[in-house]
Parts: C-alpha cells; sequence; structure tokens
C-alpha cells in the first residue's frame, strides 16, 4: 500500500499552523517509537539532570534499580560452554547490552610457579553501540573495549577456585581456558553484563576429567574415547582407570561465580548529596560524576571494590554500594546456581 502523505504548501507556514497539520492515517507509521524531545537531542545533559533531580530516571526507574537481566546458556554449538545475556530497560523494552561470551580449552603445562593452577584468558571485541563513527571516536571505542578486557582479565584471575579447577595433574598437565566475549548492543554497563556472561559460560562448561575423558600414558595425557592401543590400554589398566575416576568423579567441583554491580555517581548540583545510580544506562553514562563497581564472590561474599571519578564517596557511601552489590549477587544467584 502506498504511503498516503499531505501535500506540500504553496507558502510558507507558520509555527502554529505546522503545528495544527493532524497525523498521518497511514497505520504503518504509528508503530514508530515515541518523538525524541528537543530538550534531550539539544541539551541532553539537562534532560538526564532533569530527571535526577526528581529522584527519577529517563526510562522510569529508581535510583537504585538496576535492569532484569535474562540469561540464554548454550547459544554457541561448537564451543565448550557459552551464554547470552540481555539486559532489559526500565520501560520493559530492548535497550538493554547484549553481550554474547563463549569458552574454548586446550591441554597445557603449568608454570612452575603455579603446578596446580591453570590459565585463564579473556578476548573482548565489540560491534555495536558507540563502535560506529569517526576515526578518533573508535580509537576511543577501542581504548574502551581494552579496559574492559583487562578488567574481566584481573577479575577472574584473581578467582584461585577456577584456576585450581583447571588442574589436570599437578605439575604436569592443566587446562589453558579461553574466554571469548562479544559486545553485541551497548546501551549502557556492559562492565557487568561482560562479566555475567563469562560466568554464564563459565557455568555451561563442562571440563574434562582424568578418568572420565583423560587417560595418563607415558606422562602424557589422551582422550579416553579413543580407538586402538589407547582402548586396549584403558581395558588392560581397568582397576587403575577405576581409582583415578574415584578422585575424579565431579565431587569436588564447586565452582565460584563473582558477580559485580556498577553504580554511577552523581552529586546534586545545589544540594551536593551524592547519589548513587545502579546499573546506570547509555543515557546517563556520559554525565556521571563518577563511577563505583563492586564484586560479589557467590561463595565467600567477599568484595571487590573499584572507584572511578572526581567525587570522593564517604564510608557510607561505600556501605550502600557493598548492599546494593549484596543484592544483586543474591538476585542473580537464582541464574547461576
Amino acid at each position: 500500500m502506498p504511503f498516503s502523505h499531505h501535500p506540500l504548501p504553496k507558502s510558507p507556514l507558520s509555527f502554529q499552523e505546522w503545528m495544527s497539520i493532524p497525523p498521518n492515517d497511514d497505520s504503518s507509521l504509528s508503530t514508530r517509537s515515541q518523538p525524541v524531545s528537543l530538550v534531550q537531542c539539544l541539551a541532553a545533559k539537562a534532560h538526564v539532570n532533569e530527571f535526577w533531580t526528581q529522584r527519577t530516571r529517563p526510562d522510569g526507574r529508581l535510583f537504585t534499580q538496576g535492569r532484569a537481566t535474562k540469561v540464554v546458556f548454550g547459544m554457541l554449538k561448537h564451543s565448550a560452554g557459552s551464554a547470552l545475556v540481555s539486559q532489559i530497560d526500565g520501560e520493559g523494552g530492548s535497550k538493554g547490552s547484549k553481550i554474547l561470551a563463549a569458552t574454548t580449552f586446550n591441554i597445557g603445562q603449568p608454570s612452575p610457579e603455579q603446578p596446580d593452577e591453570g590459565e585463564i584468558v579473556v578476548q573482548l571485541s565489540g560491534t555495536g553501540g558507540r563502535n560506529i563513527g569517526a576515526d578518533s571516536r573508535s580509537q576511543q571505542q577501542q581504548h574502551h573495549w581494552d579496559t574492559l578486557q583487562s578488567w574481566l582479565q584481573r577479575t577472574l584471575e584473581q578467582d584461585e577456585g577456577m584456576s585450581q579447577s583447571l588442574n589436570l595433574l599437578t605439575g604436569k598437565s592443566c587446562l589453558r581456558l579461553v574466554i571469548t566475549v562479544m559486545v553485541l548492543e551497548d546501551n549502557g554497563n556492559v562492565k557487568d553484563g561482560a562479566l555475567l556472561a563469562c560466568m554464564a559460560a563459565w557455568k555451561d562448561t563442562r571440563l574434562p576429567q582424568v578418568g572420565k575423558d583423560l587417560i595418563e600414558v607415558k606422562g602424557k595425557l589422551w582422550w579416553k574415547r579413543g580407538t586402538g592401543p589407547i582402548t586396549s590400554l584403558v581395558n588392560r589398566n581397568h582397576t587403575v582407570v577405576k581409582e583415578i575416576e574415584k578422585m575424579n568423579d565431579g565431587s569436588n567441583d564447586q565452582r565460584d561465580y563473582r558477580i559485580s554491580l556498577t553504580m554511577g555517581v552523581w552529586v546534586h548540583p545545589t544540594e551536593h548529596t551524592t547519589y548513587l545510580l545502579a546499573d546506570p544506562s547509555g543515557d546517563e553514562e556520559p554525565y556521571l560524576d563518577g563511577v563505583i563497581t563492586v564484586v560479589v564472590s557467590l561463595a565467600t561474599e567477599k568484595l571487590q571494590v573499584d572507584h572511578n571519578g572526581k567525587v570522593p564517596l564517604t564510608p557510607n557511601d561505600i556501605a550502600l554500594a557493598a548492599k546494593l552489590a549484596l543484592a544483586r549477587a543474591k538476585e542473580v544467584t537464582t541464574i547461576l546456581s
């Protein structure tokens, strides 16, 4: 059906006359999103601050309210584990960030300094959101991805339980776990979503175990499901294999997961009061006075705090941030438990 349209006026119209023109009757145009206000286009900071001063946010959330999160496991067929994390904005739409993570592994030798630990490598890249623009903007965005990748690497390396679960034979063999993270849509706070995607992909990953999947032959590990001499060797050493399986039955595979909550720091311009905004959106991030991220270990509830910005935080501010992060961790426990 062709578009219906209003004929162009022969002479310029006044603003009041232009506003009095009725909307187009074409129903296909009624599904368009609501128009963006003039203030939002020309004075985005003033638009956001107007909401903040009213103790609310552009998407209708409270200061302490994060976006809902959806996790889908097993997204990729040819990976050891994978997961897709999607954030839902405060209005129930799909304008949140989307991050995909996948794991792969290979067998190698541990370092002499850490004979009972494996290696974790994080690789991150982005495809959407603020990754589009001029060369200078693209370089800035690439720096953003590099910084996020370094933070993920440090956060996961500090998880000793995760590194030790990659051990196969102490001093002989271990796993090198590679976690590939792809930011599909960047609509604010990809930090929390990226870490959750890593944890969800880690939950979806089944690690090989000596005895069940692997067997040691002359100092080397081989897949137990092999053929030829490996199969006959397994049959001849059935008792030995049973003992190895007893020690590697998976009962000790108690994985710890780390969940983060990032909060924006905003100071009221007239009251000079500091507020924390949980899970800042892409509309809010450019106008924050600082950012604080709290990482929670689900197993021990130990906290790791990172703070950046020009506004110093009081002990009460940090205590509130920790309380919100612990509440977020309990919420995500149902996803990863």
